[in-house]
């Protein structure tokens, strides 16, 4: 290689690492003084009062164990809210609905619990629908089948719904399985930035891009002027199957609604086990926030300045790395091996940057592991988010073909 193309690929790695570093340090400082200052006003403004209004909630249930569709039905069981609740599960024709139809049986005989069976599967969107037509509930509440909800779940994330000017609410969402293995420890701490630092910093502009389904609230009024387009959404002519708490969410603050992150309303539901499953799950979560891009851009930018920067940095840091990665790798085969050091260090301090708030925060050492997030980050989701472009109208659900052990 000539020593003038190695001084050109040296200055291009040296000058996108350096914007790369940039953006990244700017990006976790306002969102850090962003999050703490919702953190803050959180902890000072704890809502209270007699604010009950009637609450629906909606699981779509489709392959899930007996043991994780108990637990999550215990959970709601033991709510302390002092509101009507009305639970309505819709099994999307699951392949083990045999196994679990005694559980269904159990839990359907209840007061105020309502369990659907339809006969065919046409996914969750379509599950939701089978039940929405039968609440009438001031709020709808939905979460995932494997989902284990506080017992002051429910109360909490009503409770910002006093302001009429609400329309969607975001819980915080830990990971049940967390102990398992590296993976799933890494997933949880990486769900603790997503909520803690990412949404909360998104929920001083009441403006929160995703709320998240494991656990989301919505003002039922609002959602029934938008229904129909949530259910019937297409991409390029093809009905959508994924993204619906992404799309939801866009058709609430289209509405003129405000979004937010209610950090006290809290639940715990199962991470992928395996590096295979969690790429299968990036994989989906990372083609509906580019198909969402489409949603979200109009009405954004009449938000907040930070609000755009934070989409604009979703959108494009990405690819940012990956230009530093392949500008990287280029120089260390082709030139210095040894510059390869230079990249891990580099890597290494992003992910310090990015787990020092949650270290300050929980007192946690063990926050430090999320340095190994950074690398997997760089070497598996970067490239995952190309591969999301490219196959933006492949709708295949991808995280279950078959019972999978998840706890």
């Amino acid at each position: 290689m000539s020593s003038l193309a190695a001084q050109l690929l040296l200055h291009v790695l040296r000058v996108t690492f350096a914007a790369y570093a940039v953006v990244v340090i700017t990006h976790f400082l306002l969102q850090t003084f962003f999050a703490h200052r919702h953190h803050r006003r959180s902890q000072r403004e704890r809502r209270g009062g007699n604010f009950a209004p009637s609450v629906d909630i909606l699981i779509a249930a489709y392959n899930e164990e007996a043991k994780s569709l108990k637990a999550c039905f215990d959970s709601l069981l033991g709510q302390e809210y002092e509101g009507e609740v009305r639970v309505y599960i819709v099994d999307d024709c699951s392949p083990n609905r045999d196994e679990v139809l005694p559980i269904y049986r159990e839990y359907g005989a209840l007061p105020g619990w309502t369990i659907l069976l339809p006969e065919r599967n046409r996914g969750k969107r379509h599950a939701q629908d089978a039940a929405f037509g039968l609440c009438h509930g001031e709020i709808l509440v939905t979460i995932d089948s494997d989902t284990i909800v506080a017992p002051d779940g429910v109360r909490e994330i009503v409770l910002p719904f006093a302001d009429p000017k609400i329309g969607g609410v975001t819980g915080d969402v830990g990971v049940t399985n967390w102990r398992t293995n590296i993976l799933t420890r890494l997933i949880g701490m990486r769900y603790w930035i997503a909520f803690n630092q990412e949404r909360a910093a998104q929920s001083c502009f009441r403006t929160v891009l995703c709320c998240s389904g494991p656990l989301a609230a919505y003002r039922r009024q609002m959602l029934a002027r938008c229904w129909p387009d949530y259910v019937s959404q297409t991409f390029k002519g093809i009905s959508c199957t994924y993204g619906d708490d992404r799309h939801l969410t866009n058709l609430v603050l289209a509405s003129g609604f405000d979004t937010i992150f209610a950090p006290h309303a809290t639940a715990i539901t199962n991470a992928p086990e395996s590096l295979r499953g969690y790429l299968k799950q990036q994989l989906r979560w990372n083609k509906s926030f580019y198909r969402e891009l489409l949603w979200t851009l109009p009405y954004l930018l009449g938000r907040s300045p930070y609000m755009v920067f934070e989409l604009v940095v979703q959108t494009l840091l990405p690819l940012l790395l990956t230009l530093a990665i392949t500008s990287s790798l280029l120089f260390a085969v082709l030139v210095d091996p040894w510059h390869l050091v230079h990249y891990v260090m580099a890597i290494t301090f992003m992910a310090l940057v990015r787990c020092c708030y949650a270290m300050y925060r929980t007192r946690r050492l063990s926050f430090l592991l999320f340095v190994l997030y950074g690398f997997m980050h760089a070497a598996l989701l970067v490239p995952l988010r190309i591969r999301a472009l490219s196959t933006l109208t492949d709708n295949s659900w991808g995280t279950r073909s078959a019972v999978q052990r998840t706890s």
